[in-house]
């Protein structure tokens, strides 16, 4: 029955995907951080299930505290509720339409006093089936399964963006955490040099302006240390939010790993088009579109008559010991044509609308393409010259090491003044720290070209 009843004519557009017109390369190289490397076949295979290699992107930067964050994320994110709960909803909608091809039953009671208020006795069993004859219901059930879909993508989508927001965050704690160890570290050499220095200076061997000197470096390496600390507690407290736990609770599992955790291997990519078709929320827009074009037919459906086929078994009398006797029994059954032929345009301005909605639609798909486009160029780009810098800021601490030490022992022979022994330590502590800003960021680029291409896939190591 629903076979036949959704296989009748369906007035409207069918939905035709539309085609992704995007470049064929991406602007950037992407040297040293992806590999060029992503077949069709896998990107059909994650599109299609449940759960894939690339929601557990984050395990590569094998750290097992934002693992355990993010499991926590995932299960108990007031996000992730929303998420499930809409695809729930748009699945029970999907069913609800779906119901309106099969018939449908009913029973009716009644008990009604006449004029002398004489109870008056009527039952009756009812049933009657609306014939999908121009696809009413086929396209109202078309829309809810594209919006089901849609909300399925959406699910995906936050989980997307709730793993990435947790890596970045935690990322972040972690490197501000990295920087307070090390001014603290500056901080402990400032002072010790400053008490070599006093000494000196108590033995006559050294002016005490160079004393002075170091003590007000000393004092300006020691205000930054609370700045450090209140930065990386705001960092925590977001990372509590974005996990979904209560900051208080965070202590204890923040502190069973140091370090910035750091992504030591390639991303796979493929082309523009091909990534796009991984993104959800893409996919979404594309799903959306599809709803919107099957509500241009079940508005056109308002212009021919709805048929339907109803009938009634029904008893009548005064009393209800003899109510159903076969004297008070009635009996009705036959087809029904329902046709609003004059409702001054309405139906075609609804249908005018549809349409001017599914323009919207397909404008809200093409700018998404774009924007999709651009975060991924963005990331790309941000990773690929932040893990070329980081690199070259490690080659840059080990020089300004050596040059500290042989700066030092110069000083302490009399063979330099005490203005080049600083310069060369502010440089090393000044480097070092932004060798563990640009490591940060390096691992948070890498968590932004993950959400970018929708979680993506990793090359084998």
């Amino acid at each position: 029955m629903v076979a036949v009843t959704s296989g009748c004519f369906k007035v409207g557009p069918d939905y035709v995907d539309p085609k992704l017109t995007v470049p064929g390369d991406w602007r950037s190289s992407g040297e040293g951080v992806v590999e060029r490397d992503y077949w069709t076949a896998r990107l059909d295979a994650d599109q299609q299930a449940t759960r894939t290699g690339a929601e557990l992107w984050w395990r590569r930067f094998n750290n097992k505290t934002l693992n355990k964050l993010i499991s926590h994320a995932q299960e108990h994110s007031p996000t992730a509720y929303l998420a499930e709960a809409r695809v729930r909803e748009a699945r029970a909608q999907v069913n609800v339409l779906r119901s309106a091809w099969y018939p449908w039953v009913g029973t009716r009671d009644e008990v009604q006093l006449n004029e002398s208020l004489s109870p008056n006795f009527f039952a009756s069993l009812e049933a009657g089936w609306e014939i999908d004859l121009f696809g009413r219901t086929g396209r109202a059930v078309e829309a809810a399964q594209a919006e089901w879909e849609g909300a399925a993508e959406l699910k995906r989508d936050s989980m997307v963006i709730i793993t990435a927001n947790v890596a970045t965050n935690y990322i972040a704690y972690c490197a501000l955490r990295e920087r307070l160890i090390r001014a603290e570290e500056a901080t402990g050499e400032f002072r010790e040099l400053f008490k070599v220095l006093a000494g000196r200076v108590d033995a006559g061997v050294a002016p005490s302006s160079d004393a002075q000197e170091i003590e007000a470096q000393l004092q300006t390496r020691e205000t930054r240390l609370p700045q450090l600390r209140q930065e990386m507690e705001v960092a925590a407290i977001r990372l509590a939010n974005t996990t979904g736990i209560y900051p208080s609770a965070l202590g204890s599992i923040l502190e069973q790993e140091k370090g910035i955790p750091e992504f030591r291997h390639k991303i796979l990519l493929s082309t523009p088009a091909n990534m796009l078709r991984n993104r959800p929320d893409v996919r979404r827009e594309e799903r959306k579109l599809a709803a919107q074009t099957a509500r241009i037919g079940l508005a056109e459906s308002d212009l021919y008559p709805i048929l339907s086929i109803s009938g009634a078994l029904s008893w009548e009398s005064r009393s209800s010991s003899d109510l159903f006797n076969q004297v008070n029994r009635l009996f009705g059954f036959g087809p029904k044509l329902n046709w609003r032929i004059f409702q001054a345009g309405r139906v075609r301005h609804r249908i005018a609308e549809e349409k001017a909605r599914t323009e919207i639609r397909l404008a809200n798909y093409q700018q998404q393409v774009l924007d999709a486009v651009a975060e991924i160029e963005i990331a790309l780009t941000r990773l690929e010259t932040e893990t070329e810098y980081a690199q070259k800021l490690s080659d840059a601490v080990a020089a300004h090491k050596k040059n500290t030490e042989l700066t030092r022992e110069s000083y302490l022979a009399g063979l330099i003044d005490i203005r080049r022994a600083l310069d060369a330590l502010i440089d090393y502590h000044d480097t070092r720290d932004e060798e563990a800003a640009a490591i940060g960021r390096k691992a948070a680029f890498a968590a932004a070209l993950f959400k970018s291409i929708g979680g993506g896939q990793l090359a084998q190591p």
